[in-house]
């Protein structure tokens, strides 16, 4: 048997579940550390809305009553090989991949339903296919935020940045928004404007890569630019209305990444996109080449990680982490050490 912070009705409850049996092509791992995402703390509000959507549009639903575990921006431990795997890699090698199970050739979300469980437990499986061997000298806590930083590194990759030739706006500097600041900057982008109304988000996204940090009720981020010269803007908020203004205020010819979780649906007038000749691309995941990359950007020390992690809870924390990251003058990014104790 094994623990695990199982999620049911906005609520965790810590549970001895089965260890997990690795199949074809499976591995057995020991979760080291995990990163509570934006996306868990999303599921954890909205998880029966999310179900309904996602049966409204012809997918079968879940039982949530099953309860579901979490955690997908994970380091793992190699524990055992299932049969039919290569084993190129050894018992002990510490990995990190994207965050899929191969199911009869498809992929199938780790810590996102109740059939694939995540790393909120000591144990989990991961695909030997999908599997990066960790280098030695990169921490655990860095390792953790390669699947939040390859995000970043597949949103600046579909925007049309190239070189320094476009200022860049980020709208939200949550992890995302850092991320991708720390990406941009990585890419050697001159101008970069934050937008967040957290002071300590502000301070965070400037130690990240950001030019400049505004309070959006104080000063536009688009006021920085100038008005004829087309910006590369990135909607990490997820926030209702917050693409309609970056259709309204940017610069003309400019293109807008959504990058943030939408809450529902949202509108904006077509109309002042088609005058403006506006770009809107949509980003979600990233490939696997862009995953490595993450991986090898802070290998490589080009992206300083260190800033984004902010606290450590065992188990046992990861309500009280879920309930703290809802205050942004707290924290960034709370990690999940499930041999831990630790309280915030």
């Amino acid at each position: 048997m094994m623990r695990a912070a199982v999620m049911r009705n906005r609520a965790f409850t810590i549970e001895d579940r089965p260890m997990p049996i690795p199949g074809s092509g499976d591995v057995l791992l020991k979760t080291r550390l995990c990163g509570i995402c934006g996306s868990d703390l999303h599921q954890f509000k909205h998880a029966a809305e999310i179900d309904e959507l996602v049966r409204s549009m012809g997918a079968p639903g879940q039982d949530l009553s099953k309860g579901m575990v979490l955690g997908h921006e994970y380091v793992g431990e190699i524990v055992a090989f299932g049969p039919e795997t290569q084993q190129s890699l050894k018992v002990g090698d510490r990995v990190v991949s994207v965050p899929f199970l191969m199911r009869d050739g498809a992929p199938v979300p780790i810590g996102a339903n109740v059939e694939v469980d995540g790393a909120y437990a000591e144990y989990f499986l991961g695909s030997e296919a999908l599997l990066l061997k960790i280098p030695d000298d990169v921490p655990d806590a860095a390792a953790a935020l390669v699947e939040p930083l390859g995000i970043a590194v597949h949103a600046v990759a579909k925007s049309f940045l190239n070189g320094d030739s476009h200022p860049c706006v980020i709208l939200g500097c949550g992890p995302i928004g850092l991320a991708i600041a720390a990406v941009l900057k990585m890419r050697g982008v001159e101008t970069i404007i934050a937008s967040d109304f957290s002071p300590k988000r502000r301070a965070l996204a400037q130690a990240m890569g950001a030019t400049q940090a505004v309070h959006p009720e104080e000063a536009s981020p688009f006021s920085l630019l100038t008005p004829t010269a087309p910006a590369i803007v990135f909607d990490c908020t997820g926030v209702r209305g917050v693409l309609s203004q970056a259709i309204t205020e940017a610069p003309v010819g400019s293109q807008i990444v959504v990058a943030g979780i939408p809450q529902g649906e949202d509108s904006f007038n077509p109309m002042i996109a088609i005058a403006k000749e506006l770009n809107l691309q949509f980003v979600l995941y990233y490939a696997p080449e862009e995953f490595a990359e993450a991986l090898q950007a802070i290998a490589q020390g080009q992206l300083d990680w260190r800033p984004l992690v902010t606290g450590t809870v065992g188990l046992e924390g990861i309500e009280e982490a879920f309930s703290a990251l809802g205050d942004p003058e707290t924290h960034a990014k709370i990690m999940i050490d499930p041999w831990s104790n630790a309280r915030l």
